[in-house]
């Protein structure tokens, strides 16, 4: 038997209305992050279960990768960072041996030619 013949494709009717859209407004129980000069944060409700936090973009000036910190909004300490240091530690490591490769690769061609 053809399973398309069993169910059709096409509209579904929803399950339950949809709830209007609410204006977006300002917490006052949310942590506003100091930003040392930094740039703005982006401050999430949790509902009391996480510590208030916001995520800090930036771009790795070795790597050109962009690097997100995740920082507590009252102290401004790193809770947590993407890629972590090692991986950009690593990362810039097999970029320099890349680049030494390339290196040494159009210094042979070079000698054979000449």
């Amino acid at each position: 038997m053809d399973p398309s013949s069993d169910s059709p494709i096409g509209p579904v009717a929803p399950v339950s209305g949809a709830w209007p859209v609410q204006p977006v407004r300002a917490d006052p129980t949310v942590a506003v992050p100091s930003n040392g000069g930094s740039g703005p944060g982006v401050a999430a409700v949790t509902g009391g279960s996480l510590p208030a936090s916001y995520a800090q973009f930036e771009v790795n000036p070795d790597t050109h990768d962009v690097v997100i910190r995740i920082k507590d909004a009252l102290t401004d300490q790193v809770i947590g960072e993407y890629p972590s240091r090692e991986i950009e530690a690593m990362a810039a490591s097999m970029k320099q041996y890349a680049d030494m490769l390339a290196r040494r690769r159009a210094a042979l061609h070079g000698e054979t030619r000449g």
